[in-house]
């Protein structure tokens, strides 16, 4: 899935038809949002989902092991960007 940000702003980096073409070259869900806005964020989420729940492939056991696994650590442990709570597994 790929999101196009912040279409509250006037002067945009990429434009809507920009954005279209390279999800539909990658084979790719689009949408546009706005997270000052919040216009298509839901849509955005709700969309991900039906896109799960319509391929049994994404949620079946096999892939179970894979996905982001969050976990409390103690201040100066590490954490990279994400601040040491998550990891890619």
């Amino acid at each position: 899935m790929l999101v196009g940000n912040k279409i509250d702003k006037e002067n945009r980096e990429v434009d809507r038809n920009e954005g279209l073409k390279f999800a539909r070259k990658h084979s790719m869900l689009f949408i546009e949002a706005s997270a000052k806005t919040c216009d298509g964020v839901q849509c955005a989420f709700e969309e991900l989902v039906e896109k799960i729940i319509q391929t049994p492939g994404l949620w079946e056991s096999e892939n179970q092991n894979k996905g982001v696994k969050l976990s409390h650590r103690e201040e100066g442990q590490g954490g990279g960007a994400c601040g040491g709570y998550c990891s890619v597994l």
